[in-house]
């Protein structure tokens, strides 16, 4: 599946899901509905009722309990388990999320959740997006994409498949089923019975009900931030994912480092990161996260996309829009012999520039494993500094000649196309 090429969509409404072997999830159906509910009615009783103590507490305590869940579910639900993205996580870090911190964004287990995600980027290689279980395209009206990308698919059972058993299967650390196993009582302990005692405790039933209130107030901020991510990010935004239905980067969206640069993400989701080059440190508190934790020695093995990889999915998306417009403009305009011939001598050279950047990424990933085997045999530093620096600003130059290419390429189609 190409990102250009959207799949068709597979039900012509919500009642056919039925006839597939969907059924309503009542559990989960209450759960959701009552929450949001009482998230407002507990606004309407700090509007009307309260007092400014009360209402800043619910509003600090609904702050502290959406960020709590929303990093919690990027940084260890996302991340580091349902894609990998670091190798060694230390027992604690698995017991502060599976028993505390996860608990807070109320969108099930993490094996489970983390299963669910894996078969939703499984599509991107198989392509077969029925089995995306938050999908944004199943349905031919772009509102109903999002109604069950966002937040309806939560209201179902769906059909089980052997890719969903395998996902679920793998998640299978001791702290993973654990968690499962206690969900529903951690899940009600921390995000109900928690802050009422804690309420009742500082100053009484008001003080509980404000901090109950809040709390329902947060998990849904938690859980939208997060739906955003499903259904926002694949159905609006800039830059297409290359091989996936993402169509957000560069995106006003950031919902915790996830809804920006999730063309990047779906293209290498192993990365720890959520973005390539230096805008993909913006926005992106979750990577700041996990290099804490690194630093502090308790997860190792980042993964990363490397320059060469970085450079190809960048490219060839390059060359991808690029193709697009160039036929574009041929439709748009009949083009004498002489001005094909000139956007196939543009298109030439952006293929020679492209294979000229991937190859000096190639160049500078290779000396950089060398110079750390080198570094061990005591060779000189300011050598092999100097050998990486060269590499990198080759690299840099001829980036910027390739973008420079397409840049032009870009600029002759757009004239064609008016």
């Amino acid at each position: 599946m190409t990102a250009v090429n959207r799949p068709a969509p597979l039900y012509k409404n919500f009642r056919a899901l039925f006839s597939e072997g969907f059924s309503i999830c009542w559990g989960s159906s209450a759960f959701i509905t009552v929450t949001h509910i009482a998230a407002l009615m507990g606004i309407v009783w700090l509007s009307l009722a309260a007092n400014s103590q009360l209402i800043w507490a619910a509003l600090a305590w609904a702050i502290a309990h959406a960020l709590l869940g929303s990093i919690a579910t990027t940084v260890y639900s996302h991340r580091m388990i349902a894609h990998n993205a670091v190798k060694d996580i230390h027992p604690a870090v698995h017991l502060f999320f599976c028993g505390f911190a996860q608990c807070f964004a109320a969108q099930g287990s993490v094996r489970k959740w983390a299963a669910e995600h894996v078969i939703h980027h499984g599509v991107d290689r198989h392509g077969k997006h029925q089995l995306d279980p938050y999908s944004a395209t199943w349905f031919p009206q772009t509102w109903r994409n999002f109604i069950w990308s966002h937040m309806l698919t939560f209201y179902f059972n769906h059909p089980r498949s052997e890719e969903f058993r395998k996902a679920y299967a793998v998640k299978n650390h001791p702290i993973l089923v654990w968690q499962n196993r206690y969900y529903l009582v951690l899940l009600f302990g921390w995000n109900m019975l928690f802050p009422l005692i804690l309420g009742a405790m500082i100053a009484g039933l008001p003080m509980a009900l404000a901090l109950f209130f809040g709390a329902m107030l947060g998990m849904i901020l938690c859980q939208h931030n997060t739906w955003t991510v499903n259904s926002i990010t694949h159905l609006w935004g800039f830059t297409r994912g290359l091989k996936s239905s993402a169509v957000n980067n560069y995106f006003w969206l950031g919902p915790l480092g996830e809804g920006n640069h999730h063309g990047d993400h779906h293209d290498y989701p192993r990365d720890y990161r959520n973005g390539f080059g230096l805008s993909g440190w913006l926005l992106d508190p979750t990577r700041y996260v996990i290099l804490a934790l690194k630093s502090l020695g308790l997860v190792k093995g980042l993964q990363r996309a490397s320059k060469q990889q970085e450079a190809e999915i960048i490219a060839k998306r390059k060359l991808v829009n690029m193709q697009h417009l160039g036929l574009a403009a041929q439709r748009a305009a009949s083009l004498c012999p002489e001005t094909s011939a000139l956007f196939e001598q543009l298109e030439a050279k952006v293929l020679e520039l492209k294979q000229e950047w991937i190859d000096a990424a190639t160049r500078f990933e290779q000396l950089r494993r060398e110079s750390k085997l080198l570094r061990h045999a005591n060779e000189s530093r300011e050598a092999i500094a100097e050998e990486l620096r060269l590499a990198k600003e080759q690299m840099r130059n001829r980036k910027d000649a390739f973008m420079s290419a397409v840049k032009s390429f870009t600029y002759q189609s757009g004239i064609y196309a008016h």
